[in-house]
């Protein structure tokens, strides 16, 4: 392309498989240009070929996104092939089961890594570039972000975190004036391949193994990634921040409820002093 660049491009993460690969080719469809990124380059080149399939121009490029300087190389890569990102979509993710203080520090760090740290790494490299120009960040959260979910803690204290995020996010570029609109995805369980590295055997407990097992059955069950990619966008187009399905909306009025039916309770305890 010599020093060409393109008008605009779209930049998806997570884009081998899943949510992410079903946000590339619907973007291919539209006829975007898509910067498509994942650690695993057997499926991204998959999701490449069958994105440029659809007439879209592609670039694929094997990203860790638990990294910081990957995330960066992503972002300069982006900006050098476009003048502008009109759409970021941070959704690469990981699930790991397990209570509090039973999840090893290694899969505490895995997850957060993955799921949190990198759309702070995104946050850094991408809005600055982004603030001349404009565009929309998308965060992928999960209705666990919304609704805590027993065994589960490292996946829902990550996915709470991307909420908080995306809300001080929109927050602070709403206060500059910025042209930079935010999302935060809230879905349910959707039909991707997640939960495959989740143990089938007892090596994890009779609990937990219940609970994996659970939890590849819902998931099994879920919404269609395809479907999740075009409400996505549609909602997007319409420039809404929260982006959450019926049932999920159902489940976070039951825990608001719950929560200012307690609030308001008379307190059984005295009050301990500050220190």
């Amino acid at each position: 392309m010599g020093n060409l660049k393109l008008p605009q491009a779209a930049v998806v993460t997570g884009a081998a498989s899943g949510i992410g690969r079903a946000i590339v080719l619907a973007l291919a469809r539209r006829g975007d240009a898509v910067v498509a990124a994942d650690i695993d380059a057997e499926g991204l080149h998959q999701t490449a070929v069958d994105a440029r399939a659809l007439g879209s121009t592609v670039f694929p490029i094997t990203t860790d996104v638990s990294n910081e300087s990957a995330i960066e190389q992503l972002a300069e890569a982006a900006f050098g092939v476009a003048e502008r990102v009109h759409l970021l979509v941070n959704n690469a993710g990981v699930l790991v089961s397990g209570n509090c203080w039973q999840t090893s520090l290694e899969d505490w760090n895995r997850t957060l890594d993955i799921n949190l740290w990198s759309v702070i790494h995104a946050a850094r490299s991408f809005v600055p570039r982004m603030l001349e120009s404009g565009g929309h960040i998308v965060n992928i959260a999960s209705m666990a972000g919304l609704t805590p979910g027993r065994e589960l803690a490292a996946y829902t204290v990550s996915k709470y975190g991307v909420v908080a995020l995306s809300e001080c996010l929109a927050a602070e570029l709403a206060s500059l004036g910025a042209s930079i609109k935010v999302s935060v995805v809230c879905p349910g369980a959707v039909r991707t391949g997640i939960a495959s590295s989740l143990q089938h055997d007892d090596t994890a407990g009779l609990t937990r193994a219940g609970i994996n097992s659970t939890l590849r059955d819902v998931i099994r069950d879920g919404m269609a990634p395809e479907i999740l990619a075009e409400h996505l966008l549609s909602e997007v187009d319409a420039g809404k921040f929260w982006i959450v399905p019926r049932e999920v909306l159902a489940a976070v009025e039951d825990r608001a409820t719950e929560i200012l039916r307690s609030a308001s309770r008379p307190a059984s305890y005295t009050e301990a002093p500050c220190h």
